[in-house]
């Protein structure tokens, strides 16, 4: 993930964060800007395969993240390689800055597609929290 990826994407983050209150009369309770998931994308043996590619689907768009070559147009799907001692990827680490249902779909030559959809969550006070998600690829029931 590149410095200016990274900005725009926070830029945009905070541009998503609002103004939450509860039910009562009580002032407005101030969101921290949160991304939505945390997604882990990992192998259940050994490593990434080369050719995953992992594509979010959110209100706002679609983005792609490439194993082997990142995502140039990231706005709010930032992505990482996570590499073992050998240099090989043991997982993909992403944060997902949609305040809304997002489809994730992970594919690999390697390993069946997986594909499922996920609701944001909010807190009490009606702002967002990160929810944690892994998908283990090889996994019958992957996408926990």
């Amino acid at each position: 993930m590149t410095w200016l990826g990274f900005s725009g994407a926070l830029i945009g983050a905070l541009t998503l964060a609002v103004a939450c209150s509860s039910d009562d009369d009580k002032d407005p309770v101030q969101c921290k800007p949160t991304p939505a998931f945390d997604l882990t994308v990992r192998a259940v043996a050994g490593s990434v395969p080369a050719d995953t590619l992992i594509h979010v689907k959110y209100g706002g768009g679609n983005e792609t993240y490439k194993v082997n070559s990142g995502n140039p147009d990231e706005k709010v799907v930032l992505c990482e390689n996570l590499e073992d001692d050998a240099g090989a990827v043991s997982a993909i680490h992403c944060k997902v800055w949609t305040q809304s249902t997002a489809t994730v779909t992970v594919t690999t030559a390697s390993f069946p597609t997986v594909k499922h959809d996920y609701d944001a969550e909010t807190d009490g006070d009606g702002c967002f929290k990160t929810k944690p998600i892994e998908i283990v690829l090889g996994d019958q029931d992957a996408g926990t």
